[in-house]
């Protein structure tokens, strides 16, 4: 039973593997088909020419041979139209019952010779299971149908001795050539399941390869903008073309410039050691309102000069089981976020509460201009291009990205959540820390 069940997958995949799957073979299936078609006019009409210098009635022979050619042409036809997946496996059908049809009747009425229709059935038998491009299973039906119908012909209709001495050699090749037709099948198989990876394999790759280079573009970006920045103040210093005042002023947004760029080069260090093979997260309970009020205070000078008031609505049991660092990174990009594109003068508001499913949420509102739809579509990707802020300062577009995969990777996830007011809101999910041994929650 557990071959069986290991290798169940030969008869079929899952319904929507299997269409997948179908639609893999589709061009081999095409030709397998257009094969049959061509294997069955040419002997058609090989045996035409042949059994018409035999002792047969040739008007019955020449009768069944012409519907045969006929039905073969016009799926010869079909099959350089836009036929169906469906279609090709019933193409391959009607081919096989109209050639053993025909091979019945001029057995029964044309004084054939009595090897005629059990040879016919042999070669059938091995077309269908290697050539056709049948599923197995169809190809089993198929023959298991041809083999009973002999059966049924050979004991009521045409009761022939010789046709009852071949019964041996029929179920053994019946057995051989499905046999056959199971190592065949699995081979197909497991060469789509190996290109299938493959193919999961190389979208992978491509993906890390196109991060890289967003990555590598964002941070010859941003590091060569505050580092030209301190280039040009240097040598107006070195010129004394700047007074200490004024040097004062712009070492200190320079500074700023600095920080966020170390937090980025932060971040980035950290998600590159993520993707890395053996990778283990630190896992702890962490009491986010003590986090959050960490990272308020973080954001006091850039709050003060746009004006703007962050209020945060608590709630009790907000302890959350996580990698703390990782938590660091995702709350301080969504609070970025929030200041860099929040109008000036206006309420920040960040709650935090238990959802019903064994999660905490947090919750991040601002006002300012709405998310356009082209963006919200990618936002949370590696794609996204940078966007100017409030002040015309560009973002790296890298920050939503890496906390949505830091969040994942804890068992989170971040949500954009729909407004029309005119505010936007982030949606935070991580896993509440589980109770204490003995402690009760309500």
């Amino acid at each position: 039973m557990h071959f069986f069940s290991r290798y169940s997958y030969i008869w079929k995949f899952d319904q929507e593997k299997e269409s997948a799957y179908t639609s893999f073979l589709r061009a081999s299936n095409l030709t397998s088909l257009r094969l049959v078609t061509f294997i069955t006019l040419f002997g058609m009409s090989l045996f035409l020419i042949i059994d018409f210098f035999k002792d047969v009635d040739f008007s019955i022979v020449l009768g069944t041979r012409i519907v045969v050619l006929s039905g073969a042409l016009a799926i010869m036809w079909l099959t350089y139209r836009n036929i169906s997946n469906t279609a090709i496996p019933l193409c391959v059908g009607a081919i096989v019952f109209l050639n053993y049809s025909a091979a019945l009747i001029t057995a029964t009425f044309a004084g054939m010779p009595s090897y005629y229709l059990t040879n016919l059935l042999f070669l059938i038998f091995i077309l269908v299971i290697t050539a056709s491009g049948l599923h197995f299973r169809h190809a089993l039906i198929i023959n298991l149908v041809l083999l009973g119908s002999f059966f049924c012909y050979s004991q009521f209709i045409n009761p022939n001795p010789f046709y009852f001495t071949q019964y041996a050699h029929l179920l053994s090749i019946f057995l051989y050539m499905h046999i056959v037709g199971v190592v065949l099948e699995n081979r197909r198989r497991n060469n789509y399941l190996q290109f299938k990876e493959l193919e999961r394999q190389k979208r992978i790759v491509d993906d890390l390869n196109q991060q890289k280079n967003i990555v590598i573009s964002i941070l010859s970006h941003d590091l060569a903008a505050p580092m030209n920045a301190l280039s040009a103040i240097l040598h107006l210093q070195n010129r004394g073309a700047i007074n200490e005042e004024e040097l004062r002023i712009y070492l200190g947004k320079l500074g700023e410039e600095f920080n966020n760029v170390s937090f980025l080069l932060h971040s980035i260090v950290r998600w590159s050691k993520s993707q890395m093979e053996g990778f283990v997260l630190s896992k702890k309970d962490i009491d986010l309102i003590k986090l959050i009020e960490v990272k308020k205070r973080l954001f006091q000078s850039q709050l003060a000069g746009k004006g703007l008031e962050l209020k945060l609505k608590p709630s009790e049991n907000c302890t959350v089981h996580a990698d703390e660092e990782m938590v660091r990174i995702a709350l301080r990009n969504i609070l970025s976020n929030a200041v860099k594109f929040s109008n000036s003068g206006t309420i920040i508001d960040m709650e935090v509460l238990e959802s019903g499913d064994g999660k905490v949420q947090i919750a991040v509102t601002n006002h300012g201009d709405p998310i356009p739809e082209h963006v919200r579509e990618k936002i949370f990707s590696y794609h996204i291009t940078s966007n100017v802020d409030t002040r015309g300062e560009r973002g790296t577009g890298l920050g939503l990205a890496i906390t949505a995969f830091f969040l994942r990777l804890n068992g989170g996830e971040i949500k954009l959540v729909p407004s029309s007011n005119g505010t936007t809101t982030f949606c935070i999910e991580l896993p509440k820390a589980p109770a204490p041994d003995g402690a009760q929650t309500v």
